[in-house]
């Protein structure tokens, strides 16, 4: 299997995170896959952000469900790079980007009856998406994503706080990949998932020795914030072959 490179949230060490210029300069150096987080705001529009509260990615404050789509688009997220740039939506990722990288759509919720996820369903066929695309989360979002679009595939995200392995959580929810954290897995967990077919994501790596640490290990695609470096890697790697 291919070993693959991640963009967290598009080049994200470098600039604002989960905005378009981020997955375009991920895909411009190579990416496999880009990682953004889909939340919903107070008129039940859908934006890409990874935090629940504003203080963190702009200037704004306070939780970003307090806020209408067109409110959230006069806040900039680039500020702490000094951009000025707003949110963007899953629309215009799946516009700009869809099948020239494989979507890595991390649900941060469900919304009521799953409408997060139907809505994120529906912009996958709208665009022709479906073989380049994921929904990753927790048990609660996994059985929703289940439920409402079983022919998307699911990666299961175990978080510290969970009392279940990933493992038991990628069969129960019939997952096709799995996503560890750092120091949550070893070898033989990554080879007991290869043994179910199960696809190995590590969030992440952001250096050549990691790069080539984890994938050693059996890791199948590696979540960088450094795009950046890991082309460099791959460009080294391959002339190494």
């Amino acid at each position: 299997m291919k070993k693959k490179f991640c963009a967290h949230r598009g080049v994200s060490r470098l600039m604002p995170e989960n905005t378009l210029p981020a997955f375009a300069a991920a895909l411009s150096l190579g990416a496999d896959e880009i990682e953004f987080d889909v939340r919903l705001t107070k008129d039940s529009q859908l934006i890409v952000s990874h935090d629940s509260t504003l203080e963190r990615i702009s200037d704004g404050e306070g939780k970003l469900e307090n806020f209408t789509l067109r409110e959230l688009r006069e806040f900039n997220v680039g500020v702490k790079h000094g951009w000025e740039i707003s949110f963007c939506t899953p629309e215009e990722v799946f516009a700009q980007f869809a099948n020239r990288m494989t979507f890595n759509i991390h649900l941060k919720e469900h919304g009521e009856e799953g409408y997060l996820i139907r809505s994120l369903a529906r912009l996958t066929e709208k665009y022709g998406a479906q073989g380049s695309v994921y929904f990753a989360g927790s048990p609660g979002e996994l059985a929703w994503m289940e439920r409402i679009a079983p022919h998307i595939p699911r990666t299961a995200i175990q978080l510290p706080k969970d009392q279940i392995g990933i493992y038991e959580m990628a069969k129960t929810y019939h997952c096709s990949g799995v996503q560890f954290w750092l120091g949550m897995f070893d070898r033989a967990l990554i080879e007991r998932l290869h043994g179910e077919g199960i696809v190995c994501n590590l969030y992440y790596a952001d250096n050549a020795e990691d790069y080539r640490k984890y994938f050693d290990m059996g890791i199948d695609t590696l979540l960088t914030n450094r795009m950046d470096l890991a082309a460099k890697y791959r460009e080294a790697y391959l002339k190494s072959e």
